[in-house]
């Protein structure tokens, strides 16, 4: 037995009106058309469903029957197409997305709030994690995608580079270190540093950098999270060395950055998507608002550190 909707709506019109000719008005067909879909219907149920004569259109006990049932069924259709209208829209939904501790900490907070303020109905739940964790837990997850620093190649994973940080020295706003433009990593030396432990990625970029070119990096602390970093150099315990991006100033305002040069390194914050796999349209929405949010990130970062 195949019910339409349209057959549901002309015997419900009908059921209503006690007319199938202002049924027909209501629905915006023909009478001759309304009057075929209650015959189809009819013949499907098995059952008569109105009496009808030259002057009235009369409901039949199984028409009684049937109408709280039809009413119910075109409810629920209409709730699903306008849910399925929401989510297509980006009205509705669910978010669930991956960021490193940094991001999280740093960027996510505006891209949340100007989110939000277009968004306030879809549901948002961001799990952040340490940058090193990003991809595995991306392939064990329902996690739609990530947002964090990554370096490499990454099977069945899609990765696009949403802004980049300068590696700075971060440091409190004294006269000595304000009057700075940058720092070169051997005058950095002379400085008490905060630095990242070796087994993490950042880390190991800097390293790697620092080796090409005959230096090393020898910080008086080494920690795990980059918050861990900023609160001690909120202290007074050293300069965190840190992308500028990583630093969030409303949090840390007696912070500023000064780029590390001789030599410049750069740290990406990127997207990562499992190949082949299509976001949900509240998805898609949350990652366009990333992306205008921190298309120009750099360029603020450095207009904050001067």
């Amino acid at each position: 037995m195949n019910v339409t909707l349209r057959q549901l709506r002309a015997f419900t019109g009908v059921y209503r009106t006690r007319s199938i000719t202002r049924a027909a008005r209501e629905l915006g067909i023909t009478q001759s058309a309304a009057s075929l879909l209650i015959q189809q219907l009819e013949a499907q149920l098995g059952v008569k469903l109105f009496d009808r004569s030259t002057r009235s259109v009369q409901p039949t006990p199984a028409a009684d029957e049937a109408f709280q049932s039809a009413e119910r069924m075109l409810g629920d259709a209409l709730g699903l197409s306008r849910r399925m209208r929401d989510l297509a829209q980006a009205r509705a939904g669910r978010v669930a997305f991956l960021a490193s501790a940094g991001a999280a900490s740093a960027l996510m907070p505006r891209v949340l709030a100007t989110f939000r303020a277009a968004h306030p109905d879809i549901e948002i739940d961001m799990r952040d994690m340490a940058a090193d964790d990003l991809v595995p837990r991306m392939m064990s997850t329902d996690a739609e995608f990530a947002i964090g620093s990554v370096e490499g190649e990454f099977p069945e994973m899609t990765i696009e580079t949403l802004t980049r940080g300068r590696l700075s020295a971060i440091g409190r706003r004294t006269a000595d270190f304000a009057a700075r433009r940058s720092l070169t990593w051997d005058e950095l030396a002379a400085w008490p540093t905060i630095a990242m432990r070796r087994e993490t990625r950042i880390r190991m970029q800097i390293d790697q950098a620092l080796s090409a070119q005959g230096k090393h990096l020898a910080p008086t602390h080494e920690v795990t999270l980059i918050n861990t970093a900023l609160a001690m150099t909120a202290q007074g315990l050293g300069l965190a060395i840190l992308p500028a991006t990583m630093l969030p100033a409303d949090q840390f305002p007696t912070l500023i950055a000064r780029p590390l040069v001789r030599p410049a390194i750069t740290r990406p914050v990127s997207l990562l998507q499992r190949e082949g796999r299509s976001l949900s349209p509240a998805a898609q929405a949350f990652v366009a608002t990333a992306r205008t949010v921190l298309a120009p990130q750099s360029g603020r970062a450095s207009a904050a550190s001067g």
